[in-house]
């Protein structure tokens, strides 16, 4: 980045599209630490990430409760609790970037609460810009603060004064986190997002029953394993550890300290965070018949996919008829990208830190020490296991190290390797040489995945692919669009890809001891054979229908599809196209490279089908970019106004090639 030889696009995931690196969970959080990781490597400032977060956490929280409770013994006792349980339970190992993210957030809360008290008008803009500034560094941290942080504004209560400070706070944090949300957006926009699915909304969803009982991260394993007999088990509610004197206490403090106007501020944050983290719907709510909600769902999801019609896609059909909407359904289906916080759950980190002021005032209450002592069997109550240091990967898989020297020595150039699922392979890619990867992991889906069933599907861990892929030669014409070369399978869809006449299969690797101990998995290598017959060459990203043998639909007005070369050099491009059948309407083509005009074609309306149109393109290097280039299909109407009328499937492909003028088959250098 410091030397401008920096591409924000990698190749070690979602080859041949490649992983835009700003729309990584973690993207903000690499900008924080870059300055120490310039300094002393990725490994130090993932450390430092890590526990420096942690303290970051304890002081930020102590600092709030500071200004509620006056024992000081008991705000370390609690400022400890929010740090490592409760909400935050999973951050503390998993997520950097929700654990930076919150441990900023956590200081942007107390100083919401000193704006405010504060009386003086020039001190209480200092504050609101250091509100502005925060909550931009967790935006930073993890862009989904632009959401989860508006809770925390209930804690400026009804103190008026300070409310007039919000366009002040949010421009400031606009100020800090714009130029990462413009990156953001504009990693997005290269990947063409899918959006998460209303089912997965869900699934990230809270339940009652998420704040009491212990998770898998608690030291008691008697605790743990009898609440997952009773608890149902959610991604990530599941994995944080409440206990039940810190529910029990939060009661108690509520209804005991509401007249106070700070409780009364706690209470309303404790139940917002709730209700925002119990999701969009309420899967088969108590005390309530099956269908109650069916007439009200259906006019949800009637104004929903006008809005967002991906989220309210037919595979959500199925949650109209046992569910209860809540409140941040309407967010959802009228707030713009609202959607992307993806985890509802997550609110679930403010709940705990009203529950753990409520619980600290009750504790300040009792006498004598009598506080100070139950505040201790509440540390105990919520004991983590302990975290086990992990070495630095320093070594590829010896698979991903082999393919890096097999693709360097093909004369076929920018061919990819598929591997099983996961950051664990992308890493090996990255130490491989940046492997170029047809690997997929994260929050959001890429949109050309749609395309790469069933050879390559959207997971965060390794899995194998389906029967379907593994023994299907048909298959293999997935893997050739996606320009892959090598396949890199596990033993078990080995010994099925072995019977695939489409691949050949080369030999297996062991990962031995020093990869074990963060990629414990044997890889088998096959070629994907190359073939000059498909009649589609390049991957489709989006506006086409499914695939067949020998044809594809263009269903949306602009359909797009790429390659990746990493020489630009003169290419052929054969295309050959067929309108629908009755052509009820004139209808033009229009065939763009990298945004420049290549050539088009118009079918007049007719009763009887139109005739193909065959065209061949020649394109000279200065046409293309080393990377990514973008070839489009524009159906354009006789008229806008009658673009309402026409309705897709608009023409179908019967070929679409593009090769390099040396003759060689596929995608050559």
């Amino acid at each position: 980045m410091l030397t401008a030889d920096f591409d924000l696009v990698s190749v070690t995931g979602v080859y041949p599209l490649g992983l835009h690196q700003m729309t990584i969970a973690h993207g903000g959080t690499g900008l924080l630490l870059l300055p120490i990781a310039l300094l002393a490597g990725s490994a130090v400032a993932l450390n430092v990430g890590f526990v420096g977060g942690q303290i970051l956490c304890f002081v930020g929280a102590r600092y709030f409760l500071k200004q509620l409770v006056a024992s000081t013994s008991l705000t370390y006792i609690g400022a400890i609790v929010f740090t490592f349980a409760l909400g935050r339970t999973v951050h503390t190992r998993i997520h950097l970037n929700m654990l930076l993210g919150s441990a900023l957030s956590v200081w942007m809360a107390a100083l919401l609460l000193r704006l405010g008290r504060q009386e003086h008008a020039r001190r209480a803009r200092g504050v609101a810009v250091a509100c502005g500034v925060l909550w931009g560094l967790a935006i930073l941290s993890q862009a989904y603060a632009l959401f989860h942080n508006l809770p925390l504004f209930v804690l400026l209560g009804r103190r008026w004064r300070a409310w007039k400070y919000l366009p002040l706070i949010g421009t400031t944090a606009l100020v800090v986190s714009g130029p990462f949300l413009y990156a953001l957006f504009q990693g997005s926009a290269y990947m063409s997002f899918i959006g998460p699915s209303l089912a997965s909304i869900v699934y990230f969803q809270s339940a009652p029953a998420s704040f009491v009982g212990w998770g898998p991260f608690s030291n008691w394993r008697l605790l743990a394993d009898w609440t997952a007999a009773w608890r149902q088990v959610l991604a990530e509610q599941h994995a944080q550890n409440w206990g039940v004197v810190a529910p029990a206490l939060a009661v108690i403090g509520g209804v005991i300290s509401w007249r106070a106007r700070w409780a009364r501020s706690l209470v309303i944050l404790l139940l917002v965070s709730a209700v925002l983290s119990f999701g969009p719907l309420w899967e088969s709510p108590p005390l309530v018949g099956r269908g109650t909600f069916a007439s009200i769902n259906e006019s949800i999801w009637q104004v929903g996919r006008q809005l967002k019609p991906r989220l309210f896609s037919p595979r959500s059909e199925s949650l109209k008829a046992d569910t209860m909407p809540l409140p941040s359904m309407a967010l959802l289906v009228f707030v713009p990208r609202y959607e992307f916080a993806r985890v509802p759950g997550r609110y679930a980190i403010w709940l705990g830190l009203a529950v753990v002021a409520l619980a600290v005032a009750v504790l300040g209450r009792l006498p004598g020490r009598w506080g100070i002592a139950i505040g201790c069997l509440w540390m105990l109550e919520l004991l983590p296991l302990p975290q086990a240091a992990h070495p630095v990967p320093t070594r590829p898989h010896p698979a991903h190290a082999w393919a890096a020297e097999w693709l360097r020595a093909q004369p076929r150039t920018d061919l990819g390797v598929y591997s099983p699922p996961g950051i664990i392979s992308t890493y090996s890619h990255y130490l491989s040489g940046d492997l170029p990867g047809a690997i997929t992991f994260g929050s959001f889906v890429a949109a050309h995945l749609r395309y790469t069933r069933p050879w390559i599907t959207f997971a965060h861990i390794p899995v194998d692919p389906p029967v379907e892929a593994l023994a299907d030669p048909s298959n293999a014409a997935i893997l050739r669009r996606a320009q892959i070369g090598l396949v890199l399978l596990r033993p078990e869809a080995a010994a099925l890809a072995k019977q695939n006449t489409a691949l050949r299969f080369v030999q297996c690797f062991d990962p031995g001891p020093e990869v074990e101990t963060y990629y414990p998995y044997t890889l088998c290598a096959f070629e994907v054979l190359p073939r000059d017959d498909d009649f589609f060459n390049i991957q489709p990203v989006n506006g086409f229908g499914e695939f067949n043998a020998n044809s594809t639909w263009v269903v949306e007005t602009h359909a797009g599809a790429g390659w990746r070369t990493t020489w630009p050099a003169p290419h052929t491009i054969e295309l050959i196209l067929h309108p629908r059948c009755p052509l009820d309407k004139q209808l033009s083509v229009q065939v763009h490279l990298n945004g420049r005009l290549l050539g088009a074609h118009t079918w007049p309306a007719a009763d009887n089908c139109g005739e193909p149109w065959a065209a061949s393109f020649g394109v000279d290097a200065a046409q293309l970019k080393a990377g990514w280039n973008t070839l489009e299909l524009r159906a354009v109407l006789a008229s806008p106004a009658e673009a309402n009328v026409v309705q897709p499937p608009y023409f179908e492909v019967k070929r679409l090639r593009v090769s390099r003028l040396d003759d060689s088959p596929g995608i050559e250098r």
